[in-house]
């Protein structure tokens, strides 16, 4: 039984730190749509038009990972309540 929880812990840990880097690239991700969009307002397009193709493949999937754990660990804490 030990090694269950020796193996549980380190797959909370393995989570938690997946979350932890993927909070990280939402942070950054918004903070380079801020130099973006700074860019832009000067007339130089390319960073705007890179966080543009990023958007899809990178910044959706971090976003919906992001509040789906959000939500799970909300809907968790409200069971764990009752």
């Amino acid at each position: 039984m030990p090694e269950l929880n020796s193996k549980k812990n380190h797959l909370i840990n393995l989570f938690d730190n997946l979350l932890v880097f993927n909070l990280f690239l939402i942070i950054a991700g918004s903070l380079y749509f801020l130099f973006s969009f700074a860019c832009s307002l000067n007339g130089y397009l390319i960073p705007y038009q890179i966080f543009q193709k990023l958007w899809f493949p990178l910044f959706i999937p971090a976003l919906s990972t992001f509040f789906t754990a959000v939500l799970i660990q909300f809907l968790w804490n409200l069971l764990s309540k009752n």
